[in-house]
């Protein structure tokens, strides 16, 4: 039967209880937003709690091309809301409910099923639809908080989390408490004092509140570390020096969703699509697409590298230029691979030249699973010809997929097998993602030359680059 009628399923590792569960999907959104909202939220909220859930989700499932859950391989996700996303299975539902599980069972089923099969995506592609409870007045730029820009995670003024329980808040150490917990030093002289000198120092925080690094006694913290290591509810604080109290704004990592946002949003009366909007800049919602056995690669980005083109590129004996011959196969790959549903980025689609920082840019842009570099080498020792497939020393992902498409090349085209090799090329290594560089056919007479002037031939060298990318996606 086609999966496209079938149920789609989450292979889910259970970490309390050690074991695996096969979760339909709408059943694991379900247990998601249990698990991450108050069911007595309004219904919009819990409605963009159930959109975020469900793209995480997406984003991590193998079936559409996700890395799984890298705690625990051959798993899509975990129930740890640190590490993957939380879940509450039927049992802990009616154990954290009691009389009202029928209630609020209805109420999330309906909030997943009138977003069924709904995602967040930027540049069509499912994205990290993070989320937190509070963001204490904005929410906070991803490179604040991961140490990389995220497009999509930008900061937003929000008002909507006032009435929250996480708006304000205060908790207080004593100066040996402080001492203790985060094992400084300083004069305890001081301790009796309204001000400590010298106790906190050097401060950086970002933007929107959020202590990035400060100095307390001698010692340097990262704001993540003193959050954790005193139990606060965000990196949003400021503090008094008499005992050493703080003023907490927000709960959370300041990311994505502002849950109480969504709920004051929801209160005010607005829909589900304007709440993910606000909090997600540039996002679209868009129904999910199945991969089915017809398109096995929906969810996969590839971009593809025709070489440098123009009249800079090699020419054969014959005269037949190196970044035609790139395109000729690049274009014809790029269709395949859609046809396949893969979404596919040329670097260029004209016989014109592209510097090779130029194509690294666009790949790296654009975050594709794969990107495939395709050249011709012209060589006038006529026993240099052949095939060659070449990855980074080091990517191991990059070796599978170069092993893959070259078995198939060196099958369809049977010329001779020059093998697979690591090297050390600006494009392999420069790329932030599994990357290939194919050697179609190092030319070294007129006959291979002629080869590729071929269109059935250049048909058949896309084919085989096809062929080994949806060998390496079923291994």
């Amino acid at each position: 039967m086609d999966c496209e009628y079938e149920e789609l399923t989450v292979k889910l590792y259970h970490t309390d209880q050690q074991e695996a569960r096969i979760v339909g999907l709408n059943e694991y959104v379900i247990g998601a937003v249990a698990a991450s909202m108050p069911p007595e939220f309004p219904m919009e909220a819990l409605k963009a709690q159930a959109v975020c859930c469900r793209t995480l989700a997406v984003k991590r499932m193998g079936i559409f091309g996700g890395s799984g859950c890298k705690r625990h391989p051959g798993f899509d996700l975990c129930n740890d809301p640190v590490h993957c996303q939380g879940f509450m299975d039927i049992e802990e539902r009616q154990k954290a409910w009691g009389s009202r599980y029928e209630e609020f069972t209805e109420k999330i089923t309906a909030a997943v099923e009138e977003t069924a099969e709904i995602i967040l995506v930027y540049n069509d592609n499912p994205i990290e639809a993070v989320y937190h409870e509070a963001c204490g007045g904005c929410t906070e730029d991803s490179e604040n908080v991961w140490g990389n820009k995220v497009s999509y995670l930008r900061r937003v003024e929000c008002i909507y989390c006032k009435d929250s329980p996480y708006w304000n808040s205060t908790k207080s150490f004593s100066i040996k408490e402080i001492k203790r917990r985060l094992a400084i030093n300083f004069d305890e002289d001081y301790s009796e004092c309204r001000e400590i000198p010298g106790l906190l120092e050097n401060i950086n925080s970002t933007a929107s509140g959020r202590i990035k690094k400060l100095k307390i006694g001698d010692m340097v913290f990262n704001g993540d570390d003193i959050r954790n290591l005193l139990d606060l509810s965000s990196t949003k604080f400021t503090w008094k020096v008499s005992s050493l109290s703080f003023q907490v704004m927000g709960r959370g990592h300041g990311l994505g969703l502002c849950q109480y946002g969504a709920r004051g949003m929801a209160l005010l009366g607005f829909p589900v699509d304007e709440i993910l909007k606000f909090y997600f800049t540039g996002v679209e919602l868009k129904r999910l697409e199945r991969p089915t056995y017809a398109k096995p690669l929906i969810g996969k980005t590839i971009v593809i590298d025709p070489g440098r083109g123009g009249d800079s590129g090699n020419t054969g004996p014959m005269g037949l230029s190196e970044g035609y011959v790139n395109l000729e196969i690049a274009k014809v790959t790029a269709e395949g691979l859609v046809q396949l549903g893969a979404n596919v980025i040329l670097t260029r689609d004209k016989n014109e030249f592209v510097s090779l920082a130029e194509r690294v840019r666009i790949s790296n842009e654009n975050k594709p699973d794969i990107t495939l570099s395709i050249q011709q080498n012209f060589f006038p020792e006529e026993n240099m010809g052949g095939t060659e497939t070449f990855y980074y020393p080091g990517d191991v992902e990059g070796k599978k997929i170069a092993c893959s498409i070259h078995q198939e090349l060196v099958a369809l085209l049977q010329l001779k097998d020059l093998g697979t090799k690591p090297a050390d090329l600006f494009v392999l290594r420069e790329t932030n993602n599994p990357s290939v560089m194919v050697n179609i056919a190092a030319i070294s007479n007129p006959e291979e030359e002629r080869l590729l002037s071929e269109p059935q031939f250049r048909q058949k060298a896309a084919m085989a680059i096809i062929n080994g990318i949806k060998r390496y996606y079923h291994e």
